[in-house]
């Protein structure tokens, strides 16, 4: 899921359009006309140069690309370089859904501005995942983690929770039946009575 360049999630997939919807500052660097209402201050029925506002993703992304590019973008504060040094720093201790309900999602979704060099994002969102997901096997392999430790995970990392708990039920359920006992097939068994019986003759 976090292969950035090749992933794209589906149309109508519910995380999907809720990370969307998160908010992404930016600054309006030309005059749009007819644009004004999307500033609840604004007096005008124009977007004015110079103005300053944290819009939907879905929105900043239309306004930022290449063709149109009429705002510069800034990361939201959670995904800014002091924020990345604590998640280098442990990246376990970090509490991501207080953070950003859906922080890795959001976080592949602002790595496609195409105004900006969204290298390091990738780089950061990969390695987190990377560093908190032993902790989520741990957790999954022996139910361990208490409901407020889990409040400390991400969308994302609910879902892998859940599967591996669930996976790891159904290895332990398979477990405790058993395999039965093994018995030789009945093939080999004719195979034994009949050299036996040749034996005999002689």
């Amino acid at each position: 899921m976090l292969n950035l360049n090749k992933y794209r999630c589906h149309y109508f997939s519910i995380e999907n359009i809720l990370a969307s919807q998160e908010r992404v500052p930016c600054k309006f660097t030309k005059k749009v006309l007819n644009m004004g209402h999307l500033d609840p201050s604004s007096e005008t029925k124009d977007m004015e140069q110079g103005t300053v506002l944290e819009l939907p993703y879905w929105i900043v992304k239309t306004l930022s690309n290449r063709e149109v590019n009429v705002v510069e973008v800034e990361p939201p504060k959670v995904y800014k370089e002091n924020y990345r040094d604590i998640l280098k720093a442990d990246a376990n201790v970090v509490d991501l859904h207080k953070m950003s309900k859906f922080f890795y999602q959001f976080g592949k979704l602002l790595s496609y501005i195409e105004t900006w060099n969204s290298g390091d994002m990738r780089k950061m969102l990969v390695q987190t995942f990377r560093d908190r997901f032993r902790q989520l096997m741990d957790w999954a392999q022996h139910m361990s983690a208490d409901q407020q430790m889990t409040e400390r995970l991400d969308d994302l990392e609910r879902q892998v929770l859940a599967n591996g708990r669930a996976a790891q039920a159904r290895q332990d359920n398979w477990l405790a039946q058993g395999v039965g006992r093994i018995v030789a097939a009945e093939m080999v068994i004719n195979h034994k009575k009949r050299k036996l019986s040749s034996l005999d003759l002689k």
